[in-house]
């Protein structure tokens, strides 16, 4: 139902009006009226009406001010204005400012609900056309993510000027633009997660990363990035610092809230910046919250994490630190960072060891030595532990030596020694990647005819996480999941509108489509004309 409000001045023309039209028969839902402008205009902002009927000349306020103002404010509100004879120069003045149709008074009724009739039609067809955009726009959403991903790095990588920032923000729909911005990271992982396999399919972790992605497109002051397989980001906006302190706080505790719903089979961690008030600004906030985060390394039962939390940590190691035989670090810590951790984390990582080991052993060159075996056996341990060979790790430019050692020493040595690892890591799970993806586009290949495809069932069917399959398909394919899903379903569509005499209702049945109009909808978006068109031979395909 279509909701309806009518402003006339005249009582017996509105009383006439409300109570000889059965509306709900014509998909109307009466929800009041007024006797003018300045009586409706309130009326109107609350009920929100589709529909408004609106006479031209009233007291207060007349028709033509009533008009502009809603097509301000409701610009998708159809509007019929009410007429007599003489009012023609403003009735002229009406259609120009957009109103739908014009009644002339007095009323006929056959005449109003022919409008009636006509109008619904119109408006069920722009519904319906929404509904196809919305739809589109969904299933498209993996691209838009894929396309706002690549859109951050480029923000905070410094790559962008501000200019190039509002204009790539514009076409990407996003309103990227306040007097102060901050950053939030989070991590979201299942509690196991070892970057030398894809992340397994688990209903409670897709689950919290869709109850945290869906609260924060809720609100418009958080703007959502994925930075990487397990990593998050959010822009947070406002109108001044202490707004954007606020909204900050306020996306942590609820983005923590839903995490701990989750139980422990679920890892996560968040940290945050400090607010910026220039566009230009945002790669030193998040270099500073992507720095916070990486501590999560050393302080993994810290799960909200902050400048605070690091200099309890740096205390407590401190105050450990009564001779040199407690001077360690946790191998177990290493291996952690070596099990999850990205290569642009590794500078942060060896800087936090290096700090945690307190500036009073800088000159301790046996003390840069035992640093370095530390993190030699724990990469050794484990690559050993994935079942991946450490021949590489073993040779004399990996292996730590005896000789002296200075603090630039053993920052270098760990880099070296970190980034190897990973790299044998991640080269260990791009071999189970590749299987996982030749799986997917089979299982795609087989069932994209179903309605019901989509990048969870996929992911559910390889059984790894959908955030995993989304990123990996991306990088691998050069198309995301769902543009594959489209793109097969409208080759299989034009081979059959070529090769065969089907009716477009059962072509688009059997490449995946339950409603045509929706199926003509994509295939234009695709191809450029319609399927009618592309049968026909005038094919004006992109």
């Amino acid at each position: 139902m279509f909701k309806v409000f009518l402003v006339e001045d005249e009582n017996v023309v509105r009383e006439g009006i409300r109570k000889n039209i059965l509306w709900e028969q014509y998909g109307f839902h009466y929800t009041g009226d007024a006797s003018d402008g300045e009586l409706a205009l309130p009326m109107i902002r609350k009920i929100q009406p589709d529909l408004l009927i609106t006479d031209i000349k009233m007291p207060f306020m007349d028709g033509l001010s009533l008009i502009e103002l809603v097509r301000k404010e409701l610009p998708k509100t159809k509007i019929v204005i009410i007429s007599g004879y003489d009012d023609f120069l403003y009735a002229q003045q009406a259609i120009r400012m957009g109103v739908d149709q014009y009644l002339l008074k007095p009323i006929i009724k056959e005449k109003l609900v022919e409008i009636l009739i006509g109008l619904h039609e119109k408006m069920l067809e722009e519904r319906r056309q929404q509904e196809y955009i919305e739809s589109f726009k969904r299933e498209a959403q993996e691209y838009e993510n894929f396309s706002r991903r690549r859109f951050f790095e480029q923000i905070v990588t410094g790559g962008m000027s501000v200019s190039e920032i509002s204009e790539t923000a514009k076409n990407l729909n996003i309103d990227i633009n306040a007097p102060f911005y901050n950053i939030v990271l989070f991590s979201l992982s299942s509690a196991e997660y070892d970057g030398s396999v894809p992340e397994t399919y688990t209903e409670n972790l897709v689950k919290v990363q869709e109850d945290v992605t869906n609260y924060i497109i809720d609100h418009p002051d958080l703007i959502f990035f994925r930075w990487n397989i397990t990593t998050y980001a959010v822009l947070v906006k406002g109108s001044n610092e202490d707004i954007v302190e606020r909204n900050t706080r306020d996306c942590i505790e609820n983005i923590k809230n839903r995490c701990i719903s989750a139980g422990q089979d679920i890892g996560w961690y968040i940290a945050s910046g400090t607010p910026v008030s220039r566009l230009g600004a945002i790669p030193a906030c998040f270099s500073e919250a992507s720095r916070i985060l990486s501590y999560r390394y050393l302080c993994p039962e810290e799960h909200i994490l902050s400048e605070a939390s690091i200099m309890n940590l740096r205390k407590r190691s401190n105050s450990t630190k009564t001779g040199e035989g407690n001077k360690e670090i946790d191998p177990a810590h290493v291996r952690k960072f070596l099990s999850s951790g990205t290569e642009k984390e590794i500078d942060d990582f060896v800087e936090q060891i290096l700090q945690n080991s307190g500036n009073e052993f800088a000159s301790l060159s046996m003390f840069y030595r035992y640093l370095k075996m530390t993190v030699y056996f724990a990469a050794i341990e484990y690559l050993d532990s994935i079942g991946c060979r450490v021949d590489s790790l073993l040779s004399t430019e990996y292996r730590p030596d005896d000789s002296a050692s200075t603090i630039d020493d053993a920052r270098q040595y760990m880099y070296q020694v970190i980034r190897q690892t990973i790299e044998l890591r991640d080269r260990e799970s791009a071999k189970q990647q590749h299987d996982i993806l030749r799986k997917a586009i089979d299982f795609i290949d087989n069932c994209y005819s179903d309605a019901g495809i989509s990048l969870d069932k996929v992911a559910k069917n390889v059984n790894i996480s959908p955030n995993y399959l989304s990123a990996i398909f991306s990088q691998e394919v050069g198309q995301t999941l769902t543009e594959y899903i489209t793109y097969k379903r409208i080759d299989e569509a034009k081979r059959l509108l070529r090769q065969t005499d089907k009716r477009l209702s059962e072509i688009a049945a059997e490449v995946g489509y339950k409603d045509p109009r929706y199926f003509s909808f994509v295939f234009r978006k695709v191809t450029g004309c319609t399927p009618s068109d592309y049968r026909r031979g005038m094919n004006s395909e992109r």
